[in-house]
């Protein structure tokens, strides 16, 4: 049996799309740094980090359905770029209407609060970008439900009874499946940024 790393991307999305335990751990590893740059070439800076982890939760929201389109024996690399690519225009475009439905003309957008200025401004942006990466890959290292959990809760909002009508759970278990997931999540996020969780 091959190691992790010896799998073709057909193996590796075959196991993905069969729901091989490890299989999508190995597809963020192999394929993140591929997808966080295409994303970063074509997409605003301050969208990058949503876009990307927005990529991934549309990815298994829609169970695999981009790499159950991907034709066998094409790379895989060119069209995840392609993909990805759709994805930045599609994610623009909504971004786009939400803010012009926000922000009307004559809207009150010049009395918001400023955001800080100068060195202290960057220091800020610095900052939530490194936690924000800290925290894609700890929500990486769940498992599939444990993600759509923490998705459903913290980035898409639904509330705890959409929650339970979506996977199919009560509320009690529902409870006790986010309570988990957000331990875990709060685990690994520790473990992999320490400097924000002092003793």
């Amino acid at each position: 049996m091959p190691e992790d790393d010896d799998f073709s991307d057909i193996e590796l999305v075959d196991r993905l799309l069969r729901g091989v335990p490890g299989a999508f751990d190995l597809f963020y590893q192999r394929f993140e740094r591929l997808i966080y740059h295409c994303i970063r070439t074509r997409a605003d800076a301050a969208d990058v980090d949503d876009i990307f982890q927005s990529f991934f939760e549309r990815l298994m929201e829609s169970d695999y359905r981009a790499l159950q389109l991907w034709q066998r024996g094409s790379s895989l690399k060119i069209y995840l770029s392609k993909v990805i690519r759709n994805f930045v225009v599609d994610f623009g475009r909504k971004k786009h209407r939400r803010e012009r439905r926000e922000n009307p003309v004559g809207g009150l957008s010049d009395l918001e609060p400023h955001e800080p200025e100068g060195q202290e401004a960057l220091v800020t942006a610095l900052v939530l970008k490194q936690l924000r990466r800290r925290g894609l890959e700890a929500w990486a290292k769940l498992d599939g439900r444990d993600r759509l959990l923490v998705c459903y809760k913290f980035h898409r909002g639904l509330t705890n009874e959409a929650m339970a009508e979506r996977l199919d759970l009560t509320s009690g278990a529902l409870r006790t499946a986010l309570s988990r997931a957000q331990g875990k999540l709060l685990a690994s996020l520790k473990t992999l940024a320490p400097e924000y969780f002092p003793a």
